[in-house]
């Protein structure tokens, strides 16, 4: 069935409907703010958070504002987040386990034990950096690199102006340049 209608639905009331689109679009949340709290049990939280909030906002959500509904319910994700870290402190608690994420590469016959553990080790460099990134410069981050949106998706998401999201997308690929610099340049991983 076509998002449309099932929104359409559930905001008749179509419990059905709506479960729908938590399936379709349960992913992707899951995945925004597991990379904003770096653990899986806080993730899930603000995915259920998320999802709870959204049954009880449908009614305001209307597609002709021009906002697609995966967008709106990204926002609803990124502000349950925000609020998280803020109850929680999750910033400097759990690193990003690599562990919990699935990496095909990792897993396959042909993988290179050397290779995985420098990606691994990238990966937790990075990981750091976005650490030390403010929660806005964090999430539009993670919104361009991550989810590959474009600055206009993240302005509606963060309900800023696409230059705002410019400058603080600049000053955070700025922020973790300067921070993996040293990690380069002490490896010289040829990058």
């Amino acid at each position: 069935m076509e998002e449309l209608s099932l929104i359409r639905l559930a905001q008749e009331g179509d419990t059905l409907a709506f479960r729908s689109l938590f399936d379709e679009n349960k992913q992707q949340v899951f995945s925004i703010a597991f990379r904003y709290l770096k653990n899986a049990e806080d993730a899930e939280d603000v995915l259920q958070d998320t999802f709870i909030k959204a049954y009880h906002s449908l009614h305001k959500y209307s597609p002709e504002k021009g906002v697609n509904f995966g967008c709106w319910l990204n926002r609803i994700c990124v502000n349950a987040s925000i609020d998280a870290l803020r109850k929680n402190k999750v910033r400097e608690a759990h690193s990003l386990d690599t562990e919990e994420v699935v990496d095909v590469r990792a897993n396959s016959p042909r993988s290179n034990p050397e290779k995985t553990a420098l990606d691994k080790e990238i990966r937790g460099k990075i990981d750091q950096a976005l650490n030390k990134l403010s929660p806005k410069q964090r999430m539009i981050f993670i919104l361009r690199h991550y989810q590959e949106y474009n600055t206009r998706e993240i302005a509606e998401y963060m309900n800023s102006t696409e230059g705002s999201v410019k400058k603080h997308l600049f000053r955070a690929v700025d922020t973790i340049k300067r921070r993996l610099r040293r990690l380069i340049m002490e490896n010289d991983y040829g990058l």
